[in-house]
């Protein structure tokens, strides 16, 4: 039952028949009342405090909360008082039944009862859609790289295969009802607890077998496939920026999805795996036959596919130049924390520092302050003015480690391009800044020397 329709008494001080009367507004929690179900600043249960109403869906109206009690934001879903309103323990069985496989679905706390009114209270998820992501990504006229593209699939596809195993399907994987964090968590709509929508702008299921007719979108044989054309949809999407197929009308995009192929990625997108190309490409198969067998073998071959994309990502070569193993042990210790494509090799003197120097080139070097002082060979100023005269260390990072460096000493260092980080607390944390600050520089290096005879 809607109040839409219905036919109530005018508000005291109207007329029938005047013109700018004022008609009846259903009241405060219905589905049809302009006023929002809670009030800003009003106190649930003594535990959650309403910040504001974020959406409005069939099943009851969505607020963002803080919990007074654990001091955290939260969401409460309050069900509409309109006549046949489902429960909402249903949902946030769903809802904890996903959970309890992964991080697809928004975590519940409980459900009560405000003033009459069931309410369902959970977690607060601080994300976007993945529409407004690619928005914000289009904005800077970029589209998301390789490797984001991959992660954002894998962790789509993670989200699907926990669904499956608690034994639901998604249904509509359209980017207005997939939810990203910034840590690329993926929660679809469905299990948002409202605060993303379960269907999309179209209202309508894509997969060419239910649009033909031959398989039903209600049909639990069907939907696990059904699930996987959806997100290999959504990730032809994230790669390109636009749908997978385009039209003027809902119909017309209903063609394209069972008469027209695809756009095929590995040819617009040349700088994308051509694994991930060719397993969109799978996903995307009209006959639903021709699809994975299901979303748990999607997230194997995809980790691989991500591991192989995280491999290609920039190493970080550290040479730590110290005599004292106990210190280097340390250092090498730090570096390994910091990055984890980090590699450590160790010199015990300037000879040796330097051998290693032109052969690995080394994107980062630790030179102890007290390098040559009590053993003979070059000492830190002048391993440091061998390296800057060395075409492979061009760009590297050159730092000396450790106590009783003077200013004169420091500034004498500056002239070669070099730092000072001195004394010997918190070396993780000084050796940690300095790995991230080279992972993020583009590395510049010259050729490499070939000795010949």
């Amino acid at each position: 039952m809607s109040w839409k329709g219905q036919k109530f008494p005018l508000q005291p001080g109207s007329n029938p028949g005047s013109t700018g009367g004022r008609t009846f507004q259903a009241p405060t929690g219905f589905r049809d009342s302009p006023d929002p179900a809670l009030a800003t600043g009003e106190v649930i249960s003594s535990t959650y405090t309403v910040r504001r109403e974020l959406a409005r869906g069939d099943a009851g109206s969505v607020f963002e909360v803080w919990d007074m009690l654990v001091e955290r934001a939260a969401v409460l879903k309050v069900a509409w008082r309109d006549p046949g309103t489902p429960s909402l323990v249903p949902e946030a069985r769903r809802c904890a039944a996903v959970a309890a496989r992964g991080n697809a679905a928004a975590a519940v706390f409980g459900v009560s009862n405000h003033r009459g009114a069931e309410y369902l209270a959970g977690e607060y998820i601080d994300g976007v859609t993945a529409r407004d992501h690619l928005r914000a990504i289009a904005a800077t006229g970029a589209r998301p790289s390789a490797t984001e593209l991959v992660s954002l699939v894998l962790a789509a596809a993670r989200a699907l295969a926990s669904v499956h195993q608690a034994g639901f399907a998604v249904g509509d994987l359209a980017p207005e009802t997939v939810l990203v964090t910034p840590e690329q968590r993926v929660v679809f709509g469905r299990f948002s607890l409202g605060q993303v929508p379960a269907i999309g702008p179209a209202g309508v299921c894509f997969a060419p077998e239910v649009i033909t007719g031959q398989k039903s979108a209600a049909d639990p044989a069907a939907v696990a496939a059904i699930d996987l054309y959806g997100l290999g949809c959504l990730a032809l999407e994230l790669a390109l920026g636009q749908p997978a197929f385009a039209g003027e009308t809902v119909k017309a995009v209903m063609f394209g999805h069972v008469h027209q192929r695809p756009p095929a990625l590995a040819e617009v997108r040349t700088d994308v795996p051509v694994e991930l190309a060719d397993l969109v490409g799978e996903l995307l198969a009209k006959d639903p036959a021709a699809r994975p067998y299901d979303a748990a073998s999607i997230v194997e071959q995809l980790e691989i596919v991500n591991e192989r994309a995280q491999a290609g990502k920039r190493s970080v070569r550290v040479l730590v130049v110290d005599d004292d193993g106990d210190r280097v042990r340390q250092l090498w210790s730090a570096v390994r924390r910091s990055h984890p494509r980090s590699q450590v090799d160790a010199a015990r003197d300037g000879k040796e520092a330097a051998a290693k120097l032109t052969r690995d080139r080394p994107d980062l070097v630790l030179i102890d302050a007290a390098l040559g002082k009590m053993n003979p060979g070059m000492n830190a100023l002048e391993l440091i003015m061998y390296a800057r005269g060395l075409d492979e260390l061009k760009g590297a990072l050159l730092v000396v480690t450790g106590d009783g460096v003077s200013e004169g000493d420091a500034a004498m260092l500056a002239q070669f391009g070099a730092r000072v980080a001195g004394g010997r607390t918190r070396v993780a944390d000084v050796v940690g800044r300095l790995v991230r600050e080279v992972a993020s520089t583009p590395r510049i290096t010259g050729a490499r020397r070939t000795l010949v005879g």
